[in-house]
């Protein structure tokens, strides 16, 4: 991993304090400011973009520097947020737990993956909020998940039974829970990760069981569920990126569940799949940035990699927001990196083609009068292109465009040898 053709600046201050903050949370640690610090509105906008407000205000809140004046606002605006965030949060893990209970007493078992379990690894769990929650079902079981889910008051959009899509979301207006039940953990149709799928085929076969708030949760094993964390970050980073809270989950699980991981086969599935330094930039993110410890972890020494240059990758998961989601530019940058990961390599003509002429199902998120009128899919493309044109001239030439967001984040697959 050169880093050659990548050029990133170093982190600022807000983007220090916010780590030190967050390792703080994680390993149950006291923080405190430095005196001359001074960005607390950046700091709020950071925290926000990457879901942590929450987790954030609990270890700052007593610090001095929220007595000033001129950050009254601020905090009781930041108060406010934590206080429903936290709320809201305690209601949907309760109302989660409650309907997944109900589920199991029909002699089903979905395994529940990310949200709940991550969060059960903080000692602070509720500060650490997820908005939904993922469960894998197999399609037999398909029939009597969703009438309990219809008799409790969740709502779904019309779907086949005889063609059912890999994924189907669940809302509950009455208590805000959210879940996505999924029927393979990948979307089985994409070029750049779809292979991952049979990566879990034996999920169900090698599950386990936690107890969490007293209720028995079926999950995955855990060096397959730290895996799977691994992969779903790689999904996101050839997407519009991921934010620095699924590092945090993939260190707290580690070091939580590293003792029975199976390091060798986790070592072997990355090296095989060509995953190995990015996992290593990911590593060498928690060891220097989030306490990770290798002696917790029981992490093998023939996986450590200290030399490896972790900044670039932190820097774009810092600027990405949750998944990608900072900005519509960086949105629209991931047509680019998944065309480059499913040619191969670096191929400009071809990035700038996805970019500029998506594929239809991409196209049909923002142009919904599509799915009735494929046909007019060059209109799309024409109305599209005017409006990044527009968009382009508006904010001027200070922010950088989705192509070249999209082609410094090729040069970053390349880096971490993900494309040639």
């Amino acid at each position: 991993m050169s880093g050659k053709g990548v050029v990133r600046e170093k982190l600022t201050i807000t983007q220090k304090e916010f780590l030190k903050i967050l390792e703080s949370f994680m390993h149950g640690k006291t923080y405190h400011f430095p005196e001359e610090f001074q960005q607390m509105e950046e700091l709020s906008q950071m925290a926000a973009i990457h879901k942590m407000t929450a987790a954030v205000y609990e270890q700052i809140r007593k610090e001095a520097i929220f007595t000033r004046p001129e950050y009254a606002s601020l905090v009781n605006a930041f108060k406010a947020y934590t206080i429903r965030e936290v709320m809201l949060q305690t209601q949907r893990t309760d109302g989660f737990l409650r309907i997944y209970q109900s589920i199991c007493e029909h002699g089903v078992r979905p395994l529940v993956v990310k949200g709940l379990i991550c969060r059960n690894l903080y000692e602070k769990s509720d500060y650490r909020v997820s908005g939904d929650e993922d469960i894998l079902v197999r399609k037999e079981d398909f029939a009597v998940c969703d009438q309990i889910f219809l008799e409790n008051g969740f709502q779904r959009e019309a779907v086949d039974p005889q063609h059912l899509p890999q994924e189907i979301p669940y809302i509950n207006p009455r208590n805000g829970v959210y879940i996505e039940m999924h029927f393979e953990l990948f979307a089985e149709e994409s070029g750049a990760y779809g292979h991952l799928n049979k990566e879990f085929a034996a999920a169900f076969e090698t599950c386990m069981c936690e107890q969490i708030q007293g209720q028995s949760v079926w999950t995955l094993n855990p060096t397959l569920h730290l895996f799977y964390l691994i992969c779903h970050s790689l999904k996101h980073f050839l997407h519009g990126g991921f934010g620095i809270r699924q590092v945090c989950d993939m260190v707290m699980m580690a070091e939580h569940y590293g003792e029975i991981i199976d390091w060798d086969y986790i070592a072997g599935r990355l090296k095989e799949l060509r995953m190995e330094s990015f996992w290593n930039g990911l590593t060498e993110i928690g060891r220097t940035y989030l306490g990770f410890s290798y002696e917790k972890a029981h992490y093998p020494v023939a996986m450590q990699n200290t030399n490896v240059n972790c900044d670039h990758l932190l820097l774009d998961l810092l600027d990405s927001g949750i998944y990608g989601d900072s900005s519509a530019e960086r949105k629209h940058s991931s047509n680019i990196t998944l065309a480059a990961v499913e040619s191969g390599k670096k191929d400009t003509m071809a990035s700038m083609k996805a970019s500029l002429f998506p594929k239809a199902d991409y196209m049909k998120k923002g142009y919904p009068w599509l799915e009735k009128y494929p046909w007019f899919l060059p209109v799309a493309w024409g109305m599209r292109i005017a409006e990044y044109l527009k968009n382009s001239q508006k904010n001027g030439k200070n922010e950088p465009s989705g192509v070249e967001i999209g082609m410094s984040r090729v040069d970053l697959l390349r880096e971490y040898d993900i494309i040639d």
